[in-house]
């Protein structure tokens, strides 16, 4: 794997909507620590690239050095103000993926509603499951097993059910950008609000719990993590304060 020379030294890896996004004041201001600090900055959404890029060119803000979309099964490096999508990561999160079988295998749970088409993709099947969540994940797990078919599953804010490949995910795709960048896995911190930030947090990366995050990731209760008081990107600048990182 090529690496990517850098001489910044230290990451942010931070969650968009509800984390990031939020307060425009705090946003700005954190965006100038992070010029001023010479901070490698990496987007960890949900969201697809287009929508990603909509948000930089409404807010009018530096594109980021690199970007996690949906969910982790896509990765983008930034190359002269455009993301450049990662094959390599592509490759890597192909293997052993059997997208169609899984969704013909849940077709008949009728708690699962599909999301819209623009949030399907070829290594991401997702639904939105807001009732009986606990018996449906258990039904789930048990016809996967049963089928011997691997996934890793996602849910989060209440509503959200992402089955992406075993190697994908936020976490997953943030290893191999620390890797990519050479960073020490001590100079990353993480911001996340929701469920599908949880994994970096169950990494052991330094992470920062924004004061409005849902409580499945707002009750995660390891070291790593501080809880912040303030919301959105005051929070994140309340936890890089913390952790020394500014």
């Amino acid at each position: 794997m090529e690496v990517l020379q850098s001489a910044r030294k230290k990451m942010l890896c931070t969650d968009l909507d509800g984390t990031f996004i939020g307060d425009d004041d705090s946003m700005y201001e954190l965006l100038k620590m992070i010029k001023d600090k010479e901070i490698l900055l990496v987007f960890s959404t949900g969201r697809h690239i287009p929508s990603v890029m909509q948000f930089i060119h409404e807010k009018e803000i530096q594109i980021a050095d690199a970007c996690i979309c949906q969910v982790g099964t896509e990765v983008y490096f930034a190359h002269q103000g455009v993301f450049i999508p990662d094959n390599n990561w592509r490759q890597i999160i192909s293997q052993g993926w059997e997208r169609e079988k899984i969704v013909q295998l849940l077709t008949d749970i009728k708690e699962l509603v599909r999301q819209d088409e623009e949030w399907q993709t070829e290594f991401k099947a997702s639904y939105f499951l807001r009732e009986n969540q606990s018996e449906v994940m258990q039904e789930i797990a048990d016809r996967l097993e049963m089928a011997k078919l691997k996934a890793n599953i996602i849910y989060s804010g209440g509503e959200f059910l992402d089955f992406l490949p075993v190697r994908a995910g936020k976490v997953g795709a943030l290893r191999y950008l620390v890797d990519k960048f050479d960073i020490n896995r001590e100079a990353v911190v993480v911001c996340g609000d929701s469920g599908n930030d949880l994994g970096m947090f169950k990494a052991g990366f330094k992470g920062i719990i924004v004061g409005n995050a849902h409580a499945e990731l707002g009750s995660f209760e390891g070291e790593n993590a501080y809880h912040a008081i303030g919301e959105y990107s005051a929070g994140i600048i309340e936890g890089l304060r913390y952790f020394n990182f500014i």
